[in-house]
């Protein structure tokens, strides 16, 4: 298997990347990394998630720059490339994309009430997003490359293979459950041209010994939801489960003490008081 990851990947001296992991404060520290990180804040809304250094690093947006990161190194960021976001709202990534790729697609239950009520999960598909998406960009974006589409991420209408990329950044944990999170996934998959790359990220359980979560990923679940979801897909290169440093560990956000979670300080570990957890990424390829 690493001989045929090594083809398609080869940047560096054992031929992986390192990119399936968990939230990765670190990765602040890597000028190309940083370099996609302010890019894309120039068309976000969200300024909040982005930050000069790791000391404010801010787990949303290392979920945007990591996938940005590792479609570009490879070699999926092309000028003739077809992309599809599931769950995507008002992404960055979706008007970054418009600038740079063929066709952007970005999918979502937008005008959903329980999902848009901001005390059950933001209102990142706001109803707004399909009549006036220029509203949640901060910049010009070519409008020509870029829809939305109000679309259920276990029934994607598209024909098979139509898609060069296809991305889901914690989203899938909000499907219903882990069964519907791997329906989702074979669903990307299918949409998925062979060769093509999938990236999903999800909400991982930090908690030792928690058992199972409805919706929240435990190392278990991941591997046998997401990573192990369909025969067609295969990570690119092993997963690293390394946890972020203690100083993010010890100092999560309190999501059910805090009234405002946009603290100042590093957004990269949270607690609501029975789970911890952050977030975890897979690049995979489509076989």
């Amino acid at each position: 298997m690493i001989d045929r990851l090594k083809r398609f990947i080869g940047s560096s001296p054992d031929g992986l990347l390192g990119i399936n992991e968990l939230t990765n404060p670190n990765r602040w520290d890597d000028p190309e990394w940083m370099a996609i990180h302010r890019e894309l804040e120039s068309y976000s809304v969200d300024k909040h998630c982005f930050s000069d250094n790791k000391e404010f690093a801010y787990r949303k947006g290392w979920e945007w720059t990591q996938a940005m990161y590792g479609i570009s190194k490879l070699g999926a960021l092309t000028p003739d490339a077809k992309a599809l976001g599931v769950g995507a709202g008002h992404e960055p990534i979706l008007y970054y994309l418009s600038d740079r790729v063929a066709e952007v697609v970005g999918t979502d239950l937008y005008g959903n009430d329980e999902w848009t009520d901001n005390a059950v999960g933001g209102n990142e598909a706001d109803a707004d997003t399909l009549k006036r998406p220029e509203i949640f960009c901060d910049r010009e974006y070519d409008k020509s490359k870029l829809k939305f589409l109000h679309m259920d991420g276990m029934n994607l209408e598209f024909e098979d293979e139509y898609f060069d990329f296809v991305w889901s950044l914690s989203s899938i944990e909000h499907f219903g459950g882990h069964e519907a999170a791997r329906k989702a996934m074979q669903e990307m998959a299918r949409v998925t041209k062979k060769g093509g790359i999938l990236a999903v990220a999800t909400e991982y359980v930090l908690t030792p010994n928690y058992g199972d979560h409805p919706d929240f990923f435990t190392r278990e679940a991941f591997e046998k939801y997401i990573v192990e979801a369909s025969p067609t897909i295969e990570p690119i290169e092993p997963m690293s489960y390394r946890l972020p440093d203690l100083e993010y560990l010890i100092d999560p956000i309190m999501v059910h003490l805090d009234p405002d979670v946009h603290r100042v300080r590093h957004h990269i570990i949270l607690n609501n008081g029975d789970v911890q957890w952050t977030s975890v990424i897979c690049f995979f390829r489509r076989v």
